[in-house]
Order: structure tokens, then sequence, then C-alpha cells
């Protein structure tokens, strides 16, 4: 099992639209074979965004980051964000 938590700090004047492009990738990411979790989380300053993810496999995360809908975000991305994302890989103890 892979589990992420992604920290997403946008721009704030495209909290808004970063938020509905992830909203949007919800359903498609749950409906991959690999996903067990992908939920979408905001601070309560509306300032940075998260993401709870869990995948079967590295394989099934390799297959997502794959998928043209994950891509466009990730292109977004590069002009949207105010830092980098933070990628934090998880081990349930």
């Amino acid at each position: 099992m892979i589990n992420i938590v992604a920290k997403i700090t946008p721009n704030a004047a495209l909290f808004t639209e970063c938020k509905g492009r992830l909203q949007q990738m919800l359903q498609p990411t749950l409906a991959e074979p690999g996903c067990i979790r992908f939920e979408l989380y905001e601070d309560l300053d509306q300032q940075c965004l998260f993401l709870i993810e869990k995948f079967a496999s590295q394989d099934a995360l390799d297959e997502h980051y794959q998928q043209p809908y994950v891509k466009e975000v990730f292109a977004f991305y590069e002009s949207a964000l105010a830092l980098p994302v933070e990628i934090n890989k998880l081990h349930m103890i």
C-alpha cells in the first residue's frame, strides 16, 4: 500500500480554481483499479489544499500519474502554485 498526504498551496487568486480542478479529479481517480482512497480537504483559512491518497501499489500510483486528468492538473500547477507541492509518503505503524 502507498499512503500519501499531498499539501498544495495555490496562489491566493487561484485557490478556487485549483480546488475545482482537484474536485473534478476525485471521481475518475476513485474509479481507477488501484485507488483505495482519494479525498480532498482544505484548511480553515482556505490557503492550502490537501489530498489524502491510498493506492494499492507503486504501479497503481504510477498509472494514476499517467492519466490525462492528472497531467492536466500538473500542467496547471506550473503557473498556479505559490509553493511546490509537498508530497509525504507514509507507512502505518
